[in-house]
């Protein structure tokens, strides 16, 4: 059984091997190190800054800070939405997306992964 209380940082946000296409991130719960079924972290895209890509896990992005653009992709339709302060996105399984930093700051937020 694990319970934890962390203070969630921006400046421990590093580049990782699994996101080649760029982002700062931290997980801070993850299946690898702790066998459950929910990642948790944060991540952080430079201005012009994008990464995009399909995975079988189902996902939210809340925004922190920043601004920033979601793009994904759902039988053979586009779709794109604003991502500021305040706003998640929310993705099921196997669909393609893409976020990137529209914005002349930092697009900082938390993820969840199920």
């Amino acid at each position: 059984m694990t319970a934890w209380i962390k203070q969630i940082r921006e400046d421990e946000l590093a580049p990782v091997p699994q996101m080649p296409q760029g982002g700062e991130w931290k997980r801070y719960v993850s299946q690898e190190a702790d066998g459950r079924g929910m990642i948790f972290g944060m991540g952080r895209l430079a201005p012009g800054e994008e990464v995009g890509h399909a995975h079988e896990d189902e996902e939210l992005f809340y925004v922190l800070k920043g601004h920033g653009e979601a793009v994904w992709e759902v039988d053979g339709e586009t779709h794109r939405a604003a991502l500021e302060p305040g706003v998640a996105f929310y993705k099921t399984s196997h669909i393609h997306h893409t976020m990137r930093n529209t914005g002349k700051e930092p697009l900082v937020g938390l993820f969840f992964k199920v």
